[in-house]
């Protein structure tokens, strides 16, 4: 991933931008939408299309609960000083939830029922707003440190490889 983000022929800053709108995306509850989401807000940014496309794959059937767990605890921990009496689950609950849900053969042969869908609204009714505010949080974090650690690894990459060139020129 590393090699194809330095070799995108675009300006570091376009490069930089959509990594961090496919990063903070990637965190957003909104599974199955993340790639149009993504690609317009890169678009309104100026950032990179393909890339905030392909960052937004961080977040896949199979990374629900690496990705989705911390979204809700810090979701629910913020949710928690506004509201103290919130229902919350522990992570085995929503383990199990979000795990029953997002298994590889469902996403084969469920994904275009109306049943799916209807679990995914009552999955999303229960911890939504924890999964919601967490993830913006979490994404938030991951898209400013992605802009900055990708702005500078291209910027540094370029100038090595120019430096290496002007060698070889010589």
């Amino acid at each position: 991933m590393k090699f194809r983000i330095l070799h995108v022929d675009d300006t570091p800053e376009r490069i930089a931008r959509g990594v961090a709108v496919g990063l903070l995306v990637a965190f957003s509850p909104w599974m199955g939408f993340h790639m149009i989401i993504a690609v317009t807000l890169a678009a309104l940014c100026r950032g990179n299309k393909a890339l905030a496309a392909l960052m937004v794959w961080l977040s896949n059937p199979f990374t629900v609960l690496p990705v989705y767990g911390p979204c809700y605890m810090v979701g629910r921990f913020i949710v928690g000083l506004f509201r103290p009496a919130a229902v919350s689950m522990d992570l085995s609950q929503i383990a199990d939830m979000l795990g029953g849900l997002f298994t590889f053969s469902k996403m084969l042969t469920c994904l275009h029922s109306a049943e799916f869908w209807k679990d995914i609204a009552v999955v999303f009714g229960k911890i939504g707003l924890e999964i919601t505010i967490g993830g913006f949080v979490i994404g938030s974090l991951a898209a400013a440190s992605g802009y900055f650690m990708t702005y500078s690894l291209v910027l540094n990459y370029r100038a090595k490889k120019g430096r290496r060139r002007f060698r070889q020129n010589q």
